[in-house]
C-alpha cells in the first residue's frame, strides 16, 4: 500500500530549496561575497549561513522521507538498487546537457582537469570531492558538494534504520560518540560527519511523542546559542532540527488544497532544480558587471534566475521521461 504524503516534509523541503537557491544567487552575484550585499543577507541569526541551513534542512528531511517509505523488510542491496535509480539517470543527463555545452561555448574550460577525475563524475562525488579538497580543477558541472554527502548517507541508512527499531538511545549515544569527535577534528573535511545525526533526527522524527515536538524546540534552540562559539556546523544542525519541528507542527495551518498541490510538485521537482540551478545562476551573471549592477536589475535577475531554473528542471524531468519511453519501446518483446 502507498505510503500517505505528509505535507509537513514537503513544506520543509520547499524551505531547503529555497534557502539553497537564494544563497547561491546571493554568492554568484556578489562575487562569492566580496561586494555588497543588494537583496539577501547570507547570514541568519546565531551567524548560521543559509547555505549551511539549507542543506541541512535537506538532510532532515531525507532521513524522515525515506524512513516513511522505506519499508522494514527491505535488504540492503533492494535499497541502494532503488536510490542509485533515484539519483544517478537524472544527474548523467543534467550532467551530459550541461557538459555538452560548455565544453562547445568554452573551448578548453576542462583542459586542465585530469581524466581521471571522470570516475568521480561519474559516481557523483566530483563537487564533494573538490569541497573535500581531494582535487582541484576537474569535471565538475552539475550538481553541489552535499550531493557526495547525501549518497554517503544512504550507504548508511539500512544500518541506522535497524538499529532505531533494536533501540534508539543506544544508536543515538553510537552516533554522536563518533560523529561529533570525527567532525570537529576535521578528518571528514567537516563535510558528512556532522550531518549524519541530522539524517538520523529526521528518521527518529517520525517516532518521536508529540509532547516531545512541543519540547525540544526550545531546548534545541538553547543548545544551538551555547553552541554559537564551538561550532558553526553543530549551531546550524540544532537549529534547523528545531525549525524542522516547528514547521512540523504548524503545517496543518498551511495544510490546503494549492500548497499540498504546490508543495508536491516542488518535491518531485526539488532534484532537478538542484542540479540545474547553479550553473544556471553562474551563466546569467556573467553577462553582468556585478559591480554596477542595480538593487532593481538584481531582483528582476533574481525573477528570470528562479524561472530558468524551474524551467529547465521541467525540461530535464521531461528528457528523461522521453528517453526511457524510447528505450523501453527499443527493448526487444
Amino acid at each position: 500500500m502507498k505510503k500517505q504524503r505528509l505535507f509537513y516534509l514537503d513544506l520543509v523541503r520547499a524551505m531547503a530549496l529555497g534557502c539553497i537557491l537564494t544563497v547561491h544567487f546571493n554568492a554568484t552575484v556578489t562575487g562569492y561575497f566580496t561586494l555588497p550585499h543588494k537583496l539577501f543577507a547570507s547570514t541568519l541569526p546565531l551567524g548560521i549561513y543559509l547555505g549551511d541551513f539549507g542543506s541541512t534542512l535537506f538532510f532532515i528531511v531525507s532521513g524522515a522521507s525515506l524512513a516513511l517509505t522505506v519499508p522494514e523488510n527491505q535488504s540492503p542491496a533492494q535499497f541502494y538498487k532503488k536510490r542509485t535509480r533515484a539519483v544517478y539517470p537524472l544527474f548523467w543527463l543534467a550532467w551530459f546537457v550541461v557538459f555538452s555545452w560548455r565544453f562547445v561555448t568554452r573551448p578548453g574550460s576542462f583542459a586542465g582537469a585530469k581524466t581521471i577525475t571522470l570516475v568521480l563524475t561519474f559516481l557523483g562525488l566530483d563537487n564533494f570531492a573538490v569541497a573535500a579538497g581531494w582535487v582541484g580543477m576537474d569535471f565538475a558541472c552539475v550538481g553541489e558538494w552535499f550531493l557526495g554527502s547525501i549518497l554517503f548517507l544512504y550507504l548508511l541508512f539500512p544500518l541506522l534504520q535497524r538499529a532505531l527499531r533494536r533501540n534508539i538511545w543506544l544508536t543515538w549515544g553510537v552516533t554522536l560518540a563518533v560523529c561529533i569527535p570525527i567532525h570537529l577534528l576535521g578528518w571528514d573535511a567537516r563535510l558528512v560527519a556532522v550531518h549524519i545525526p541530522e539524517f538520523l533526527f529526521g528518521m527518529t522524527f517520525l517516532i518521536m511523542p508529540k509532547r516531545a515536538q512541543y519540547i525540544l524546540p526550545a531546548a534545541l534552540l538553547a543548545g544551538a546559542a551555547a553552541a554559537r562559539s564551538l561550532d558553526g556546523k553543530i549551531t546550524c544542525a540544532l537549529a534547523s532540527a528545531a525549525v524542522f519541528i516547528l514547521l512540523a507542527l504548524a503545517a496543518p495551518l498551511l495544510d490546503r488544497p494549492w500548497p499540498r498541490v504546490l508543495g508536491a510538485r516542488l518535491a518531485k521537482i526539488s532534484y532537478a532544480v538542484f542540479l540545474v540551478h547553479h550553473v544556471l545562476i553562474q551563466d546569467m551573471a556573467a553577462h553582468f558587471d556585478l559591480a554596477a549592477l542595480s538593487r532593481r536589475d538584481t531582483a528582476f535577475l533574481y525573477v528570470v534566475y528562479l524561472a530558468a531554473a524551474f524551467a529547465a528542471a521541467e525540461a530535464l524531468l521531461w528528457l528523461q521521461k522521453t528517453l526511457r519511453r524510447a528505450f523501453v519501446a527499443l527493448r526487444p518483446v
